[in-house]
């Protein structure tokens, strides 16, 4: 008697345990609709709903349900909370369609889940889903219609650009075609080139000194501007005019190099180094030369290019 009594209880404890635990969770599948036409779509919604801290291991629903179901979309798995965040409810939209007619039933989808503190996992089901799929009703008392043909869409404007631009492609080209034979026929040139002047080193220089004085660096203060400028134009000159890197030596290296050239006798020799000597006080002195001494080193270096330009079988 004992016995029976004691299984008794096991089994009200279980039954009540049962009760309590249906209400902490519920798994449900649902559909929109359960009728549709052949290729039709319609929505399959997944719930799984339980208290806060439990963690649910997501379903995954194949492409293709019973071989005939297919699912063509799939949406993100949403979270909604309760007001006293003491329960959750997780949820995922499918959209599904079928091409066969008949009726499916749609098994029940499986949901594992812990509740935590608790390690171990559980496992629940959502129910059943009937699903019936109808095919088109043809009115076989009517006559048979033709096949409607193709919409007539208006032509937009990025559909007309490329033959514009093909359009107007062609017109240059007869443009071009026209323009050539009217010179074909003059005997004129149909493509002129504009020789390129060269000018010799010399040349080149005084151009040069032209410019520099007519920009008036040192009246109007850049007097450093001015001598490097100027030296600059003088170190080209000796580079291009004596084949000596004077663009990359200092101003006792270049005189080291021009020592024993007969175009640069003593005189030119000294002339050439006091203006770049000057023109270093200048630069890294911060010397300031007055108004005479600024026009002089303009002078000196006219000069200079002109007695090393008189000799040319050493240029």
């Amino acid at each position: 008697m004992q016995f029976v009594r004691f299984n008794i209880l096991i089994i009200f404890l279980f039954l009540q345990f049962s009760a309590l635990f249906s209400q902490e969770v519920s798994m449900t599948a649902k559909l929109d609709t359960n009728a549709m036409l052949i290729g039709d779509h319609v929505g399959l919604t997944l719930k799984f709903s339980g208290p806060s801290a439990v963690k649910v291991f997501w379903p995954f629903i194949p492409d293709t349900i019973l071989g005939n179901i297919s699912v063509i979309g799939r949406g993100k798995i949403d979270t909604t909370f309760s007001e006293d965040r003491k329960s959750v409810t997780f949820s995922q939209e499918f959209n599904i369609t079928c091409y066969d007619s008949g009726f499916y039933t749609i098994p029940q989808i499986p949901f594992q889940y812990k509740l935590t503190p608790d390690t171990s996992r559980l496992s629940g089901t959502s129910g059943l889903l009937l699903l019936a799929v109808h095919t088109v009703k043809v009115d076989t008392t009517q006559a048979i219609k033709p096949i409607i043909g193709p919409l007539k869409v208006p032509i937009t404007f990025r559909e007309m650009l490329p033959w514009i631009l093909a359009g107007l492609a062609v017109i240059l080209i007869v443009l071009f075609i026209i323009w050539y034979i009217s010179k074909r026929k003059k005997k004129q040139p149909v493509l002129q080139f504009k020789p390129k002047i060269v000018f010799l080193p010399h040349e080149a220089a005084l151009q040069e000194l032209e410019k520099l004085r007519i920009k008036k660096l040192w009246q109007s203060g850049k007097i450093k501007a001015y001598h490097s400028e100027l030296t600059e134009i003088l170190r080209k000159y000796i580079e291009d005019r004596f084949q000596i890197q004077a663009l990359e030596q200092t101003s006792s290296e270049i005189i080291q190099n021009l020592q024993n050239n007969p175009v640069c006798p003593r005189i030119t020799l000294d002339r050439l180094n006091n203006l770049l000597v000057h023109a270093d006080m200048v630069k890294f002195a911060k010397a300031q030369p007055v108004a005479s001494e600024n026009e002089q080193s303009l002078s000196e270096a006219i000069t200079f290019i002109h007695e090393t330009t008189g000799i040319s079988n050493h240029a």
